[in-house]
């Protein structure tokens, strides 16, 4: 089968490797698209993202397909379930002398039912990272649409790990789909006013069509006397970092009125931030490196889609066939949210 590998880092190529053969407690999927992800992606084909440096590898972390055929013991999933994150080599094992960069860019992939596995006495799965975001998603869902409720899904898990925003201030750090995303959650939770900061305008600009209300560009000098100004004279209560980048922290203290809190969502190399100047910022302040736990609102999002609560055309902006992977990953700066479709 066909399959997008990093050969070694900075080489990504469209290579062959043998299809997965289900055991008894998995499921094979025809992949059917796979979304690009602007920072694991290209860490990852850097060879600077922090969780693997096995190369080899097979490329994709956000894969969706439908279930073709099950094995003997899968209980949880059906013939023709489309379902999120089947991977083409499961992570941590070899296949062909190839490692799993989560391999959703890939013709074919698995799922494995951890419930079955648990219900016949190994609960190995029960809480595995991989295994727990391999969902079913709800009919009438498109395979874009299912692509991007993974993203979706995943800042909105983090986001409910946040106190809460009703009647408070937020700043978002990010112009990229999760930091887009962001806006939404603020807005669906009552927050009295979000500014978001980036160096796009046109971005900025989207960041206000999706609810925020002041876009504050970085290139155009100092930002805490432009927010300060625009929030009635005080700091704003959360900072939500969704970058990644050293540097950002440290932005997030000096923007925070006391009491205010940073939180994390971003990954920088080596899940590193810059040395702090605590005199930036409050002298009450908080900072937050909060989990995403995306198979607790995977649900909560598809209804939303559905019922055509989220705007999917202003995030899912691209999509290219699996060939023209070159063509899409350098295609960065006009993609909000893009992906390649498999079959």
């Amino acid at each position: 089968m066909k399959a997008l590998i990093v050969t070694e880092p900075g080489r990504l190529t469209l290579g062959e490797l043998s299809s997965p053969k289900p055991g008894p407690f998995e499921a094979l999927v025809r992949i059917r698209g796979c979304g690009l992800c602007a920072t694991t992606d290209r860490e990852l084909i850097k060879g600077r993202q922090p969780y693997h440096k096995d190369y080899p590898a097979v490329l994709g972390h956000e894969g969706v397909g439908e279930v073709v055929e099950l094995g003997t013991k899968v209980s949880s999933f059906k013939v023709g379930d489309l379902v999120t994150r089947p991977t083409a080599i499961w992570p941590g094992t070899k296949r062909d002398g190839l490692a799993s960069a989560w391999g959703g860019f890939a013709e074919w992939g698995i799922v494995r039912d951890r419930l079955a596995m648990a219900a016949a006495g190994d609960a190995s799965l029960l809480n595995d990272y991989t295994a727990l975001r391999q969902q079913i998603v709800p009919s009438g869902l498109s395979v874009a649409d299912a692509v991007l409720s993974i993203s979706l899904s995943e800042t909105s898990s983090w986001f409910r790990h946040l106190p809460p925003v009703a009647g408070k201030t937020v700043c978002i750090a990010g112009t990229g789909i999760a930091g887009l995303s962001m806006i939404l959650w603020s807005v669906f939770a009552g927050a009295e006013k979000i500014f978001v900061i980036g160096r796009r305008a046109e971005r900025l600009r989207l960041a206000v069509e999706l609810g925020a209300d002041h876009g504050l560009n970085i290139n155009d000098g100092p930002l805490r006397p432009r927010l300060v100004a625009l929030n009635g004279g005080r700091g704003v209560d959360f900072f939500l970092e969704a970058v990644g980048q050293r540097d950002q922290v440290q932005v997030g203290l000096s923007l925070l009125a006391p009491g205010g809190l940073v939180a994390i969502y971003g990954v920088p190399e080596k899940l590193e931030y810059a040395p702090l100047a605590l005199g930036d910022g409050p002298g009450w302040a908080g900072v937050a490196h909060l989990p995403a736990e995306e198979h607790r609102t995977h649900r909560w999002v598809c209804g939303l889609i559905k019922r055509g609560l989220i705007p999917t055309s202003k995030l899912m902006t691209h999509h290219w066939p699996l060939a023209s992977f070159a063509e899409a990953f350098a295609n960065e700066r006009e993609v909000v949210k893009g992906w390649l479709q498999i079959d």
